[in-house]
């Protein structure tokens, strides 16, 4: 059975951090040991449970925020960290290693619509969807069968907003 995870940029708004540490599975997606405010501002893997405040966080005020990306995955989340864990840094064209903050959603579209075969697929080899909310660009879904397949939903218009 798959479930849903939120890949929670903490540097995006200092007041997720608190919201993440109350969930009753997150885990960072670095190993060390960290000052409370770095601490802070880490990639956390979440999974998003009902009744917990994330996902209804989410649901209502995430749109525009650019607080992560969330995923659908049959993986336990110890086994989606070590595989989400590959991700973190790339290797630029002249050798370079570098952060690859692949939970921001504008990097995340960026990588999933112009990266290569070689450099997308093995991200969804463990990955159902992927869902980036680009705020007034709406909200766009992911995922791959033998190629990248995506889905744009219009964002809501305030009329209908309104009536939800």
């Amino acid at each position: 059975m798959s479930g849903w995870y939120a890949i929670v940029d903490g540097a995006a708004d200092p007041r997720l951090y608190p919201i993440v540490s109350e969930c009753a599975k997150y885990a960072c997606l670095y190993e060390d040991e960290y000052d409370p405010e770095t601490l802070a501002a880490l990639p956390y893997l979440v999974e998003l449970n009902e009744g917990e405040q994330l996902p209804d966080l989410w649901r209502k005020h995430e749109s525009g925020g650019f607080w992560g990306i969330v995923c659908q995955s049959a993986l336990d989340l110890p086994a989606l960290r070590r595989h989400l864990r590959k991700f973190t840094t790339a290797r630029l064209p002249l050798g370079e290693v570098v952060l690859f903050r692949f939970w921001d959603p504008r990097v995340f579209v960026t990588f999933a619509e112009d990266g290569t075969e070689e450099e997308v697929a093995p991200f969804f080899e463990k990955i159902e969807a992927v869902i980036a909310d680009l705020g007034s660009e709406g909200r766009r879904r992911y995922s791959w069968d033998g190629g990248l397949v995506s889905s744009f939903a219009k964002p809501k218009s305030p009329a209908s907003e309104a009536h939800s």
